[in-house]
C-alpha cells in the first residue's frame, strides 16, 4: 500500500510537475554529498537494520532456511530488493522536493513538503492521502520496533513482563510523536550523530569479519575510535562546541568539518589492532562469533 500511494504521488509529480527543478538552498550548495550523507542519519535505516535483521533471520529460519549458506543467500536477495526499492523511493521524493519549490515555496522539512504537495495535487483529499502514506510507512515500523525492543528489554530485565514493556514503549512513543517533526529532528540529530557512525562502523566490520578472523580487539578499537570523534560531532550538532577539541580534530582529521571525521580513526583503530593481535598466539581464540 505504501509503495502504491507514493507511486501515485510521484506519478502526479512527473506528469503534472508543480514547477521546474530549482537550485538547492545555500546549505546544500557546498559539500552537498556530505550534507546529504549526514541527512541520511535521520532515516535511521542502519540502526533499524540491527533490530529488524534478527526478526528477518528468525522468520527465515521458521520458513525452513536453516543452514548458514541458505540464510546468507536469502538475506542478500532480500537486501538487494529492499535497497533497490529504497533507492527508487528516495530518488522520487528528492525529485518531488526539487520541483515543488516554485509552487509551494521552501518548507521546513520533508514532511511539510509531502503535506503541501498532497494538498496541491489532491485538494481536500490531500490530507487523507498523506495520512494513508504515513500510516502505511509508520505502522509496520512502529509495531516491529515496539515488539523487538520489548523482547530485548524483557530479556535483560525479566522482572518486567513483555506486555508491560510493550505498553511503556507505546506510551512513550505516543508522547514523543506529539512534539512535532521539527522538534523531534532537532532533538535527534545530536544523538544520531553519535550513534550512527558507530552503527555504520559495526556494520562494515561485520562484512569484513572473516578478513580479520573476528578479532574482538578489532571491533573494540574501531568502535572506540569512532565513538571518540562522533561524540564531539554530536556535541557540535547540539550547539555545544568544545573549541580546543574541534580545532585539534579539524587540523588532523580529514572530513571532520563535514561531519565524517570518524572514518579515518575507525580505519586506523581497526588496522592497528589487526597488526598487533595477528602477532599473538591466542589471536584466533579471542574472536566474536558471527553465526
Amino acid at each position: 500500500m505504501l509503495l502504491i500511494a507514493i507511486g501515485i504521488l510521484i506519478a502526479a509529480a512527473i506528469f503534472r510537475p508543480i514547477g521546474a527543478i530549482q537550485e538547492p538552498t545555500d546549505t546544500y550548495m557546498i559539500n552537498s554529498f556530505f550534507k546529504g550523507f549526514q541527512e541520511g542519519y535521520l532515516t535511521m535505516d542502519v540502526l533499524a537494520a540491527f533490530v529488524f535483521g534478527i526478526i528477518i533471520i528468525n522468520a527465515m529460519k521458521d520458513s525452513g532456511f536453516t543452514t548458514r549458506k541458505q540464510l546468507v543467500i536469502s538475506t542478500m536477495k532480500v537486501a538487494l530488493i529492499a535497497a533497490g526499492l529504497l533507492a527508487i523511493v528516495y530518488s522520487s521524493l528528492a525529485y518531488l522536493g526539487a520541483i515543488s519549490v516554485e509552487g509551494i515555496g521552501y518548507m521546513e522539512n520533508g514532511g511539510a513538503i509531502l503535506a503541501a504537495s498532497s494538498d496541491y495535487y489532491f485538494g481536500s483529499y490531500g490530507k487523507l492521502f498523506l495520512g494513508i502514506i504515513v500510516v502505511a510507512a509508520c505502522l509496520t515500523t512502529s509495531i516491529g520496533l515496539v515488539t523487538s525492543c520489548s523482547a530485548y528489554f524483557q530479556q535483560i530485565i525479566p522482572s518486567i513482563s513483555y506486555k508491560v514493556w510493550a505498553i511503556i514503549f507505546t506510551l512513550f512513543s505516543a508522547v514523543i510523536s506529539n512534539f512535532g517533526l521539527a522538534t523531534i529532528i532537532e532533538f535527534s540529530v545530536p544523538i544520531l550523530s553519535i550513534l550512527y557512525p558507530m552503527a555504520m562502523c559495526l556494520m562494515i566490520l561485520t562484512f569484513l569479519h572473516s578478513f580479520f578472523r573476528g578479532s574482538k580487539e578489532v571491533y573494540q578499537a574501531s568502535i572506540l575510535f569512532t565513538f571518540i570523534v562522533a561524540l564531539f560531532d554530536g556535541l557540535r550538532a547540539g550547539g555545544i562546541n568544545v573549541e580546543i577539541i574541534d580545532n585539534l580534530f579539524e587540523s588532523i582529521l580529514p572530513l571532520y568539518t563535514v561531519g565524517l571525521g570518524w572514518i579515518i580513526p575507525a580505519i586506523a583503530g581497526g588496522n592497528n589492532r589487526i597488526l598487533f593481535t595477528s602477532k599473538q598466539k591466542s589471536f584466533v581464540e579471542r574472536k566474536i562469533p558471527i553465526d
